[in-house]
C-alpha cells in the first residue's frame, strides 16, 4: 500500500465464511476474494485476534471504528467487523496488521486514499511520497465478528469513509461517536461513493444497535429480488423480480430502530460521526 507496506499472514484460520468488502458498483452486485489456503505465517497462531486485543492494541494512541461487510456462504448475510488505527512517532510508514488472510489491493488502496484525506483534513502534510504522514507511522488492523464468521480474506472498498474517519481521529485527537456506523468508499476529492450490500449491511448494523447509519447519496433505497412463483397447467417455475425498498419505512417496520441517512462527502460524515 505504498513504500511501506507490512502485512501479516496468520494461519490455521477456521474457513467457516468468506468475508469481502463489496465493491461500490450501482447495480449493487460485489467481488469478493477467494484463493486457496491459508498462507503459512512465521509465528502461526490457533485463533485469530479478539476484540478484546483489539483495544489493548489501539489503548492511547489509536482509535477503532466499525466497518460493515457482507459475508458469502450458504447465504448472504451482513457482519460488522471492527478496524482499529493507532498512530506512533515515524517516517510516514502506513503498515496493515489483519486478521484474514488474505489482503485485497482495493482494501489496501482505499486506507491509502484513507490516509490522505485525513491528513488533509487534519491539516497535517503528507511525507515525500504522498503516502504516509510526515513524522508518524500509522498501523491498521482488522478484527473479524467472532465466532458467529470467521473471515478468510478481506478486499474491496467500500470501509474507507470508515477508514477515513479513524485515522482522522488518531490524527486529530478526537471521539468517534458510538452507535454510529457507515458504509461507502472514499473517493480523492473527499466525496462518499457507492458500494453493495447495503440492505445486508443496515440489517447487521440494526442487530448491533446501531442507532444511526451514514450510506451514499441515493442508497437509502435498494432494489431486492422477490422470488415470484407461477403455475400454468403441470409446469411451475420462479423467477426474481426487482422490488424497491425504503430503508428507513423497512427499519420502522422490523423494529431496528435505525435511521439510514445519505451523505455525499466526508464533511458531512465527520460532522455526524466525530465528537
Amino acid at each position: 500500500m505504498g513504500r511501506r507496506r507490512y502485512r501479516k499472514h496468520r494461519g490455521n484460520l477456521i474457513l467457516s465464511a468468506l468475508l469481502g468488502f463489496l465493491l461500490g458498483l450501482a447495480t449493487g452486485t460485489g467481488v469478493t476474494l477467494l484463493l486457496p489456503g491459508p498462507a503459512q505465517s512465521s509465528s502461526p497462531r490457533s485463533t485469530p485476534p479478539s476484540l478484546s486485543e483489539l483495544y489493548q492494541w489501539v489503548e492511547n494512541s489509536g482509535r477503532t471504528v466499525n466497518i460493515l461487510a457482507v459475508a458469502s456462504g450458504e447465504n448472504t448475510f451482513g457482519v460488522v467487523c471492527t478496524l482499529g488505527v493507532k498512530v506512533s512517532q515515524g517516517s510516514g510508514g502506513v503498515y496493515v496488521d489483519i486478521d484474514p488472510t488474505l489482503v485485497g489491493f482495493d482494501f489496501q488502496d482505499a486506507c491509502r486514499t484513507a490516509v490522505r484525506i485525513a491528513c488533509q483534513k487534519a491539516g497535517l502534510q503528507l511525507d515525500e511520497d504522498n503516502v504516509g504522514v510526515k513524522g508518524v507511522d500509522l498501523f491498521f488492523r482488522v478484527v473479524g465478528p467472532g465466532e458467529e464468521v470467521t473471515v478468510q480474506a478481506v478486499d474491496g472498498p467500500s470501509a474507507g469513509a470508515a477508514t477515513t474517519i479513524a485515522v482522522l481521529a488518531v490524527l486529530d485527537n478526537r471521539q468517534i461517536k458510538p452507535g454510529v456506523m457507515i458504509t461507502g468508499t472514499i473517493e480523492g476529492d473527499g466525496s462518499i461513493g457507492r458500494v453493495g450490500g447495503v440492505y445486508y449491511k443496515a440489517e447487521a448494523a440494526a442487530k448491533k444497535g446501531a442507532k444511526l447509519m451514514l450510506v451514499p447519496q441515493g442508497q437509502s433505497k435498494v432494489l431486492m429480488w422477490k422470488p415470484v412463483t407461477r403455475r400454468m397447467g403441470w409446469w411451475t417455475w420462479t423467477t426474481y423480480e426487482p422490488v424497491e425498498i425504503d430503508l428507513n419505512q423497512w427499519s420502522e417496520n422490523q423494529g431496528w430502530g435505525l435511521e439510514i441517512r445519505e451523505v455525499s462527502a466526508i464533511d458531512e460524515v465527520i460532522n455526524l460521526m466525530l465528537e
